[in-house]
């Protein structure tokens, strides 16, 4: 039986040919939002050379959005949706951002449940015409609260392993 390596996210320093075909296969069959100029970054969950995860977040309009977070089946249930999340969280609040937004169908209990954790909120954007049974934007408005409850999202590396080290202790 062949063992994995150990799990690693982080972001894609470099969109080349190489990560674009391995990009096109790990979505072979499902449609993919052209980017284009706009600010983006990918991020990625690696087993060894083996692409577990990946995730975008881009800005437009005047707001970053989260998108086409994807996990492997066989890689599920090892906390990289919550890894990605995080970690393009990270880079939405080092980029300026007072507010993320995501979109989801209601269905998607999993991916719902995942950014729920964080205090996503369901809310019906200006620009649109929703009802309760609609509404599918939710959006994080970064507080101070949201780095005592989530250490790990601050972008301070250095202030957020204090506060992990703290909250550590009173257990």
């Amino acid at each position: 039986m062949k063992q994995r390596s150990a799990i690693t996210i982080g972001k894609v320093e470099h969109e080349d040919a190489a990560w674009k075909a391995r990009f096109l296969v790990f979505y072979t069959g499902l449609r993919i939002r052209k980017l284009g100029r706009k600010p983006h970054a990918y991020f990625a969950a690696r087993s060894g050379e083996e692409l577990a995860g990946h995730s975008v977040v881009y800005f437009e309009k005047g707001r970053w959005v989260l998108d086409e977070l994807m996990v492997k089946a066989e890689f599920r249930e090892k906390g990289i949706a919550k890894g990605l999340t995080e970690a393009r969280i990270r880079h939405v609040i080092v980029n300026g951002a007072k507010e993320i937004w995501y979109a989801c169908e209601d269905g998607n209990l999993v991916t719902t449940c995942c950014h729920l954790r964080y205090g996503f909120e369901k809310i019906c954007p200006g620009s649109h015409h929703c009802t309760a049974a609609t509404a599918h934007w939710y959006r994080l408005k970064i507080t101070p609260a949201l780095f005592e409850k989530f250490p790990v999202l601050d972008p301070n590396p250095k202030i957020a392993a204090k506060k992990k080290r703290a909250t550590e202790g009173k257990t």
